[in-house]
């Protein structure tokens, strides 16, 4: 049972992630929550952005930017950005993955317009 004040959910939307060293690419993210996301690319975006694929990087988790697109209940989009780690990166097929991540640093109306997007996501799936 999800113990989460805010869910899970699924959703396809575009984000931009960016590690470090201003390696920026184009993914598309696949769920998120009040806490994380989940983006899918392929092995060698993967390997681009987290180092040949590890998501720990000097033994701490590496750190992601991310740009993220998110539908809103008029039709548009509410743009939000935040630092965050990588939680974990997992093959999915041959040739795709998916990198969780957790937000570190989320400032209050960013945080403000995710809960936006959960709960409407939330209502349009009932």
């Amino acid at each position: 049972m999800e113990k989460r004040v805010y869910p899970r959910v699924a959703a396809n939307f575009s984000a931009v992630i960016a590690n470090e060293d201003g390696i920026k690419l184009k993914v598309m993210a696949m769920d998120a929550s009040s806490e994380g996301l989940c983006v899918e690319c392929n092995t060698i975006e993967r390997n681009l952005v987290t180092p040949g694929g590890n998501f720990v990087r000097d033994g701490k988790p590496v750190e992601l930017f991310v740009w993220l697109d998110l539908p809103d209940e008029n039709g548009g989009t509410a743009k939000i950005e935040a630092r965050c780690h990588v939680a974990f990166s997992r093959r999915i097929a041959n040739d795709r993955c998916k990198i969780g991540m957790r937000y570190l640093n989320l400032e209050k109306k960013a945080y403000e317009k995710l809960i936006r997007f959960i709960e409407y996501a939330m209502a349009s799936n009932d």
